[in-house]
């Protein structure tokens, strides 16, 4: 009990003492001796202990004390992503960090793991002196979470006076943590009281939470370790490399070493990282053309036409395969046309799809042709999917390296050229995230397609973003996705060579089945709390919170198949390889009928028409919006309410026919016209029995069609007299006009309410 009576009394004075010892206060005398006349500590018991003072082991910590000035800058525009330096540089202020004397020459400091491209200068001055001397950085400690910094002498050769620390073999258990810190305008030394808690993995790693970061000492002041990082490992086979005399001999990367890395790296990653460029058709609503954006990266000189090309790095894994960590959403994916990869030498090799994965937003491709390089980066071989099951457990073993510090590397081509980025961070461990996955926590954010590699240069782990919930639903997100973060070599390698590593339901699909919507054919209303409590569904609706009424169910569909009727209410839907169902939710949608009255042919009705919806209901509802992203041919069960009972009902997902938004169009270039064929939500709004005629999608500004009062959303129901019964039909019967041949065609067109011919000359 007695050897913690030091600490006892240390706690009693700081309750009677302040905790902050200021660098402009008085200096206290050190209170070393006996308390007692004596000669003793005054207890009763005649204990020869000395008192503990904290302002006195603060004032003899102070010697070996730095104050640190990091002066940041921004870097083609960007700052760090260490908050406070990027409010530091924006404000055009230095950054203080405290720090402690390694030997004569350097300096030891917490590691904010703010790049160097980010620092512009770093000065240094000692407590209760003015004089300001340069410094910078030399190493990086490689299992300590701190910087090492050479002090430069001023103009006449001299430096500050330094009080390097010199560590003891100590009791760690009984060490104290003391920090110097810039906090609210003043320079002050903290104290915590030794280690915290413990904690032992299932795989045998030790670690102790410590108080904070600083030096640890014992009660008579002498340095016994450092505590830098937020958990330290314990080693009980070996000293720790975080105590005692043995910390002089902890591994460092010098400044110049990391450099030679990076260049390494450069040179092995110009063949192992190849530009990856997927065309993709766009899905542009015709109405909306100029703001229709994907919520992904496009090529600028391709918005606002039907083809985008996603450029991303790609990650040779094999002879002629690449993984490409991209965040192409489902729809993407299903309309992508052609893929070409872009060798080192500029070579263009045509490639194919070959996967995306199930779990993570990355997919991979296979080039016709070997691709050309012979060394890549050791682990880049163990990425490839196609390698199959078995990989040796050592080799998995000594794909996850026991490090702290890393190298970063990420390359991307979002400005349209390739951009490498190289950095350094640290790895803070290994942990469970999402379904059990396992990603490591750095301290810093990650980006798709980073990677991590050790100071050997091996791969160690590369960044993927979780693919959870495909959905457009409002709400539901756009392919709803977790954050980008690193996983483990060995993990990746056991998830690639895994029998299911591929989402069978997402592949490149040909035009004309890419816009059909996987659907039951129906279509929907949202719940409300009247409208729950007249279909008798309050309870099962949580009140209309949940659940969609059918207002119609199309003939032939599933939903027909299947037994659904108007008025059932769809509570949710389970669909195979989902752990939950999906509760259906909506939001009411009504068109008002706002051209009921007007000039159709006015311009002020003609840029009013511009930005509104269609007049009919969307068939893309959350009913399709879920089965689409789960992909055809899937097992689903609905459970719906029917006059006040539950139901439910099984079948397979399959596709419906094209809907008016994904039909394909076709432009008249003499007309000024897009038209699409008339889709069966589209036959119902005009009230037609059978799907005759043809929809004007599109009336080109200044057109001989727009001029001629045409607008998107009429129906073409005749030319020059004669009924029309599809697109192929339309356009025969216009051949005559879009050839020249005739002089004038004249038109019979539905819409809002009215019908009016139209000649076009």
């Amino acid at each position: 009990m007695r050897k913690h009576l030091w600490l006892l009394l240390l706690f009693l004075a700081l309750l009677a003492l302040p905790i902050l010892a200021k660098d402009d206060a008085p200096r206290p005398s050190v209170m070393g001796s006996p308390a007692g006349n004596d000669g003793t500590s005054g207890d009763d018991d005649g204990d020869d202990e000395p008192e503990i003072v904290f302002s006195a082991l603060a004032e003899a910590f102070r010697d070996h004390c730095v104050r640190v000035f990091v002066h940041g800058r921004s870097d083609e525009g960007r700052s760090p992503t260490t908050l406070t330096f990027d409010e530091d540089i924006r404000h055009e202020r230095p950054t203080p960090i405290g720090g402690y004397w390694w030997d004569d020459r350097h300096v030891v400091i917490p590691d904010p793991v703010i790049q160097d491209r980010y620092i512009r200068s770093i000065e240094v001055q000692i407590p209760n002196d003015n004089a300001l001397y340069r410094a910078r950085i030399v190493g990086r400690f490689v299992k300590l979470q701190a910087l090492l910094l050479e002090v430069i002498p001023d103009e006449d050769g001299s430096y500050p006076a330094a009080h390097p620390l010199k560590f003891v073999d100590g009791d760690l258990d009984e060490a104290l943590a003391f920090s110097y810190a810039f906090r609210e305008g003043n320079w002050r030394i903290y104290a915590k009281g030794g280690l915290g808690e413990a904690a032992l993995t299932d795989g045998g790693v030790e670690t102790v939470a410590v108080g904070d970061e600083g030096v640890l000492l014992d009660h008579l002041g002498n340095p016994v370790g450092l505590a830098f990082g937020d958990k330290l490992r314990v080693d009980h086979d070996n000293d720790s490399y975080w105590a005692g005399e043995e910390l002089h001999s902890t591994p460092i990367l010098s400044r110049d070493n990391a450099l030679q890395l990076g260049e390494k790296l450069s040179v092995q990653l110009a063949n192992a990282v190849l530009e990856t460029r997927f065309r993709i058709r766009v899905k542009i609503d015709d109405d909306d053309e100029e703001n229709a954006m994907w919520a992904m990266n496009l090529d600028e000189t391709q918005a606002g036409t039907a083809k985008a090309e996603v450029r991303a790095a790609g990650l040779v894994v094999g002879k002629r395969h690449l993984l490409v960590p991209v965040a192409l959403d489902s729809d993407s994916i299903l309309r992508i046309e052609e893929i070409v990869v872009t060798t080192a030498s500029g070579q263009e090799l045509q490639a194919d799809f070959v996967g995306a994965l199930r779990e993570y937003m990355a997919v991979l491709v296979e080039v016709k042709e070997n691709l050309p390089t012979d060394a890549l980066p050791k682990g880049f071989g163990l990425l490839n999917p196609m390698s199959g099951p078995g990989v040796p457990e050592r080799v998995l073993q000594e794909s996850r390296p026991e490090m702290d510090y890393f190298a970063r590397w990420r390359v991307d081509y979002a400005v349209g050229r390739r951009r490498e980025t190289a950095d350094y961070d640290r790895w803070l461990g290994t942990f469970r995230g999402y379904r059990g996955d396992t990603l490591v926590l750095t301290r810093t954010n990650e980006e798709d397609g980073s990677l991590a590699f050790d100071i050997d240069g091996n791969l160690a782990a590369v960044a993927l973003t979780p693919r959870l919930i495909r959905s457009r639903e409002p709400g539901l997100g756009l392919d709803q996705v977790g954050s980008p973060a690193f996983r483990p070599l060995d993990f990746l390698v056991q998830k690639l060579t895994a029998d299911d590593v591929f989402d069978p339901f997402l592949m490149p699909v040909d035009e004309d089945q890419g816009q059909r919507l996987v659907d039951m054919g129906v279509e929907v209303q949202a719940l409300d709390a009247n409208t729950a409590k007249l279909f008798h569904v309050t309870r099962e609706s949580r009140g209309g919170r949940i659940g969609v009424l059918v207002t119609h169910v199309y003939p032939e569909s599933i939903a027909d198949r299947i037994g659904l009727q108007e008025h059932d209410v769809l509570l949710r839907i389970m669909v195979e390889g989902r752990n939950e169902p999906m509760e259906l939710r909506s939001s009411n949608y009504a068109f008002q009928g706002a051209f009921d009255s007007g000039d159709m042919a006015s311009d002020s009705f003609q840029s009013m028409l511009r930005y509104m919806p269609p007049p009919w209901p969307s068939r893309e509802n959350i009913i399709s919006t879920l089965l689409t992203g789960a992909g055809p041919g899937k097992k689903a069960t609905v459970e719906f309410m029917r006059e006040g009972e539950v139901h439910s009902a099984d079948f397979v997902t399959g596709y419906f026919e094209p809907d008016y938004r994904n039909a394909k169009k076709e432009r008249f270039t003499a007309l000024g016209l897009t038209i699409k064929p008339i889709t069966f939500e589209v036959a119902r709004y005009f009230g037609k029995s059978d799907q005759s005629g043809v929809i004007v999608s599109k009336a080109e500004d200044g057109g001989k069609g727009s001029v001629a009062g045409l607008h998107h959303y009429l129906l073409i129901t005749h030319v020059d007299g004669q009924a029309v019964a599809n697109p192929d039909d339309f356009r025969q019967k216009v051949s005559a006009f879009e050839n020249g041949e005739a002089k004038a065609v004249e038109l019979t067109v539905e819409g809002f309410g009215k019908t009016r011919l139209v000649k076009i000359e």
